[in-house]
């Protein structure tokens, strides 16, 4: 149908201006701790449409865009500490950890020149800096490092988007009960799984942002001083470098004395042959010489 053809090029056109001006839309948003929580999506088309319209009354449409008073802040922190024991600090990390509402993501141990074990804990905004101070405590610190990422404005851009891209959806659903022939009916299907994969990827992107601001995380890492490498008795690096030493010089020898025999095999040959022809000639020479003696005798 013409008319149904015509409908899905206004509603593309109306998609893009609405990725224009996601910046422009305010919502309502609620936070907690500091961290904003997003809004449930509807799950169908008619939670679509009651959410559209419980936002009519409190959400104006072309209203200046404002930052939250309370806002996301991606809190990391890093600390390289040098303790005395490191299996009794990084159990005392785990205790302070727990003890400050959070819990340790990962942790590692290490026993190779000195004993060191790596830490990275999870805990609530309110107690990062008390964790810190902590575990400071534990021993001396060599480095340390705090930062803060503020996402306020990105989740508030997502949440726009995401706001747009489901009044979209909606329509694109209405569309797809009134279209009567399969080729409008795959188009519309396709334009619903492009915008329900945009949709996806910012849902994934907003709980990502909730996840990392609602808790801080803190990496820790806990060792000794490296302790010498004792010397052996025997330096058997050394004995070895003799060996091979020993055999190269043997080696080049060989090659020395093949090489040798390869020139003076011939010149032997050749001097032996020259000899051989000497004393037979002397010996032809005496055996001739004698007749002729014994006849003038």
């Amino acid at each position: 149908m013409k008319w149904l053809r015509a409908v899905s090029l206004v509603l593309l056109a109306s998609l893009v201006l609405a990725g224009c001006g996601a910046a422009a839309r305010e919502k309502k948003s609620t936070f907690a701790g500091g961290v904003m929580r997003e809004a449930p999506a509807p799950s169908s088309e008619a939670d679509y449409s009651a959410d559209k319209a419980d936002a009519s009354g409190s959400v104006a449409q072309n209203a200046p865009t404002t930052l939250p008073s309370a806002r996301m802040v991606i809190k990391t922190a890093g600390l390289s500490v040098r303790v005395k024991d490191v299996p009794g600090a990084n159990t005392r990390a785990i205790q302070l950890a727990e003890a400050s509402g959070g819990y340790v993501q990962s942790s590692s141990q290490y026993a190779e020149g000195g004993e060191r074990a790596d830490l990275t804990i999870r805990v609530p905004p309110e107690g990062f800096l008390p964790l810190i101070r902590s575990l400071e405590a534990l021993g001396a610190v060599d480095a340390k490092s705090i930062s803060g990422e503020d996402v306020t404005e990105e989740y508030y851009d997502l949440d726009a988007r995401l706001e747009n891209l489901t009044e979209v959806r909606d329509r694109l659903f209405q569309l797809l009960e009134k279209a009567v022939k399969v080729t409008d009916a795959i188009e519309v299907e396709q334009e619903l799984e492009r915008v329900g994969s945009e949709v996806n990827q910012i849902k994934g992107r907003m709980k990502y942002l909730q996840n990392m601001a609602g808790l801080a995380t803190v990496n820790v890492s806990l060792y000794t001083d490296e302790k010498p490498a004792a010397e052996p008795f025997i330096n058997w690096a050394m004995i070895g470098n003799g060996f091979v030493v020993a055999a190269r010089w043997l080696v080049q020898a060989l090659f020395f004395i093949l090489q040798s025999l390869v020139v003076l095999i011939p010149l032997a040959v050749i001097a032996g042959l020259a000899a051989w022809g000497i004393i037979r000639l002397v010996r032809w020479w005496r055996t001739r010489r004698t007749p002729a003696k014994a006849r003038k005798t």
